[in-house]
């Protein structure tokens, strides 16, 4: 399984030093609206789940991706 550190350093271009739970859209300049669709797809196809727009809305920092990934039942994220 995909590190989630590494699939947003991935996405957002970042080195995964950069990456904690505090790290928010609002605070990292890469994250924009289409690094953010980018990423949700990329939750979804590496995590094989589905989220709802209410999830999508909701994950714009890492603690929230995380928090929303463990109600997906992705352990250890």
């Amino acid at each position: 399984m995909t590190d989630l550190t590494d699939l947003l350093g991935d996405i957002l271009r970042l080195p995964a030093s950069q990456i904690s739970d505090a790290t928010t859209m609002a605070d990292t300049d890469s994250w924009d609206s289409l690094a953010h669709m980018d990423l949700m797809g990329a939750l979804e196809e590496t995590y094989e789940i589905t989220l709802s727009a209410d999830d999508m809305v909701e994950m714009t920092s890492v603690a929230a991706i995380r928090s929303v990934l463990a109600q997906h039942g992705v352990a250890g994220s």
